[in-house]
């Protein structure tokens, strides 16, 4: 019976790690998708001043797209900062607290990130299919593209904070803290 349980914890502990690294994988994704959309902001705001004060043209498409690519940036490093314990916790009220009390500030604290990652995707969602037939009139996109960063920043920060939701309740550090590197430094 001892083995069998032995091994049934050998398998979840496997299944966590693989489900560890899948985030891993996902968490740089959305780093890499903030950092191309941050470069192509820049560059079509610069060729969107160029235009304007220099070809005395400016381009009608160029605000929106840089509206457009900024929800990418601001939502694909949310997400990245709830794997990496980044987002608004207790931090300074947790020095003070008892250890289980700060473990409860943590939970609680990823516990709300979570539900406010869900609620994002969910709402996200409704706003995207109630604009599905309207078209963005300055790029000529559907108009759902808009809350696409909303709808995947949503489902991101939900998994990442479910993530270390799990790893409170296993005991075990949440994935920031377990990190030897992390993606983003505040140093």
């Amino acid at each position: 019976m001892a083995a069998a349980r032995q091994h049934g914890g050998g398998t979840a502990r496997a299944w966590a790690r693989g489900f560890g690294l899948a985030l891993d994988r996902c968490c740089s994704l959305c780093l890499g998708i903030a950092g191309l959309a941050l470069v192509a902001m820049t560059g079509i705001v610069s060729w969107g001043v160029f235009g304007r004060f220099v070809l005395n043209d400016t381009p009608a498409w160029a605000e929106s797209a840089a509206l457009l690519l900024m929800g990418w940036v601001i939502l694909g490093a949310a997400a990245a900062g709830v794997r990496e314990g980044f987002h608004m916790g207790f931090d300074t009220l947790k020095a003070l607290l008892p250890t289980p009390l700060s473990r409860f500030c943590d939970v609680l604290s990823d516990l709300v990130v979570t539900l406010f990652g869900a609620g994002m995707a969910w709402f996200g969602g409704e706003l995207a299919l109630d604009v599905w037939d309207a078209t963005l009139p300055a790029i000529g996109l559907p108009g759902t593209v808009e809350y696409l960063p909303l709808v995947l920043g949503g489902v991101m920060i939900t998994l990442f904070g479910l993530e270390r939701l799990a790893a409170h309740l296993a005991g075990e550090d949440a994935p920031a803290e377990a990190m030897v590197t992390p993606l983003v430094s505040d140093a």
